[in-house]
Order: C-alpha cells, then structure tokens, then sequence
C-alpha cells in the first residue's frame, strides 16, 4: 500500500517551486534586479510633417505626460511614450518671404497601441486688409497690392493664395539663379502682407489713358498714402491695359516707385494676359506672369541701366531671347538671369557704372 505525502507538504514543494520559477525570470539569482513593465503600459505616435517645400525644414513640438518635449523637423515615430494626451505644435515656417503655418492638434496614446497624427502646413493667408499691417522689417521691401478698378470685379488674389504661389515661384527661381538672392517683401505676422485696393477710377477710364495707364495708377495710389520710404510697390491690377502685361518705372529715365503687372492686359491679343495661368503650386517653375512681375520689379531697382554692353530698348538687352531682362524682335523666352553676367547680375562684379542687381536694397544676400 502506497503512502501519500501530507497535502500540507506538497503544497510547500509546490510554493518552493513558485518562488524559484519567479526568481529565475527576474534575474533574482545573482543579486540583480530588472523592473517588469506591464505589458500594455506605454505606446507610439507617429508624427507626420507635409505641407512645406522639401527645402524648408519645420520645427513641430511634442509635449506630453511627465514633462514630456520633443521638437522633429520631419515625419517620425516616437516609441515607449507614457500613456496620455500629447499637444502638437507646428512652428510657423518661412521659404523666401512665404510663410506656412500649421493648426495645433492633441493625439492621445494608449498603452499598446500606434497613433498618428499631421502637422499638415499651409501657406499663411492673412486675411483681408486696405490698409497697411505693421512691417516685420524696416528693410528696404516690396510692397505687394491686389488693386482694382472701381468697377472691377474682385476675384481675391490676395487672399486665396494666387498671389503667394506666383511670388514664391519667382523666388525660388530668383534664388536658384543668383547663389541664394532673392526679393525682400513686406511680411506681416508671418504671411505676405498684401493690400487690397479699391481705385477711384473705372477700368474705362484707365484703359483710356493708353500708354500712361502705369502713371495714373501711381498717381492714385500716391494720393491714397502709399508713399512709404524704402518701399517699392508691386501692384496686381486686375484691368485692362492697351497692349502689355506689365511696365514699370525705372529711374533715372522714369522716376516713381511703382511697378504694375496688367492681369487683363492686351485684350485684343489671342495669347492676352487674362489667358497666362499663375503658378499652380508655390515650389512650380514660373510661367510668363510669373516672370513679368521679376522682370518690371529689376526696371523698378534700375536694371539694366544704360552703361551695360548689352542695353537696348531702354531698360533691357537685346542680345539673349532666353535673358529674363531681353527685349526685341525674338519671342521672350526667360530662362536666366544675365545670361553673359555682364550687364546687370554678377556676384564678383560688373564694370564701373552698370548697376548690380546684387547692391539693390530691396535684395536678401546670399546666405
């Protein structure tokens, strides 16, 4: 007959083994110690970064539990976070005078588990404004104005981003020509600070002025006080003009502070203004309005002046189609700046008495 052992004592064998099982997985033999985490207790949030130019780094802040802060410039994964809310601060972003803003958002993590969350950039669109925002420079800048006839109709470039992506293109463009360069334009609370004016004229009465529709127009925007120092105006102006897309004042020959790109211009041509398309996006190359405005912006800064080998036709060269200061008898096809960087864009230099484009006040080095 066989005897069992006592329930008591197997249940001791049974805790004995318990306890040693327990010791081996946690390290406890060799005087060690390693904290067990419950399974569960932390998680992952993917922070996606999009919106801006692939150049244009961006700073999002990632706050959270405990103290937690965190800055990425791209889209990442961050692991073993605590469970709880998490603030996410995009840094408003800037390419060239061109601002990007992005909304705060929260994303809660929970134990276990991947959650995501966007910091979806935009361009920053200020709202509309007649009158002038404080200047975040006092530098020499350009001015931009969405203007229109008293009878025109207003389609709000200056607020649905159409104004934004053809300046940025030209910027872009500009600085990919000339090591870094570009424009400076007045900027406001980190958006393009662009003025809507309505003018006291009809689009008739301009239009009837011919040649001299650029002079009236800065005659009326002279009398409604844009005659600040150190500030040149780039005026979008949504009307008619006899048979150009742009023109400007350019000293010494035609002094003034205004330059004008005619959105309806050349309305008796079958490739009039009214039919060149803007920039589609902010980093697209430039089209022919988009050059326009750089190229009235150069008459503006006094480019090309006459001393220049290849000055012609007042103000311009005449010996490169592709030059985006050319003109004569070739279809005008910008491509470059200075072709020979000789006449009026050269980094090291260009003969006494030819102006540079690099000296202009309204010009950002390059970095």
């Amino acid at each position: 007959m066989t005897r069992r052992a006592p329930l008591r004592s197997t249940c001791r064998a049974l805790m004995a083994l318990a306890l040693l099982v327990l010791l081996t997985a946690c390290g406890g033999g060799d005087g060690s110690t390693s904290p067990v985490v419950p399974v569960g207790s932390t998680g992952t949030l993917v922070v996606t970064v999009g919106g801006l130019p692939a150049d244009v780094p961006a700073a999002v802040v990632v706050t959270g539990p405990s103290g937690f802060s965190r800055t990425v410039s791209a889209t990442e994964t961050l692991t073993g976070l605590a469970v709880g809310a998490y603030t996410i601060t995009p840094a408003r972003a800037s390419d060239r005078s061109i601002g990007y803003a992005a909304p705060t958002i929260t994303a809660t993590v929970s134990g276990g588990a991947s959650v995501s969350a966007a910091a979806s950039y935009g361009l920053r669109l200020l709202g509309r404004s007649s009158s002038n925002r404080t200047d975040e420079s006092t530098a020499g800048r350009v001015k931009l104005l969405y203007t229109l006839p008293s009878d025109g109709t207003d389609r709000g470039l200056d607020t649905n981003g159409t104004i934004h992506r053809t300046i940025s293109s030209g910027q872009r463009w500009l600085a990919s020509q000339t090591g870094g360069r570009f424009m400076r334009y007045d900027v406001s609370d980190g958006g393009l600070d662009i003025t809507f004016v309505r003018l006291p004229r009809t689009d008739a009465a301009y239009y009837g002025y011919g040649a001299f529709i650029r002079d009236s127009l800065e005659k009326d925007l002279r009398a409604a006080g844009w005659t600040q120092a150190n500030v040149i105006l780039l005026a979008y102006y949504d009307g008619r003009h006899i048979d150009r897309c742009g023109s400007s004042a350019q000293a010494p020959q035609l002094p003034g502070n205004l330059a004008a790109v005619y959105l309806r211009g050349s309305p008796n041509a079958s490739n009039g203004c009214a039919t060149q398309p803007f920039a589609a996006t902010p980093t697209a190359a430039p089209g022919y309005i988009d050059f326009i405005a750089l190229h009235e912006l150069f008459h503006l800064q006094g480019l090309v002046s006459a001393a220049a080998p290849n000055h012609a036709l007042s103000g311009h060269v005449g010996n490169d189609p592709t030059d985006l200061m050319y003109a004569g008898p070739l279809v005008w096809r910008p491509s470059v700046v200075d072709v020979t960087k000789s006449n009026y864009y050269n980094a090291t230099g260009l003969a006494t008495g030819v102006n540079n484009f690099i000296n202009s006040p309204y010009v950002v080095p390059a970095p």
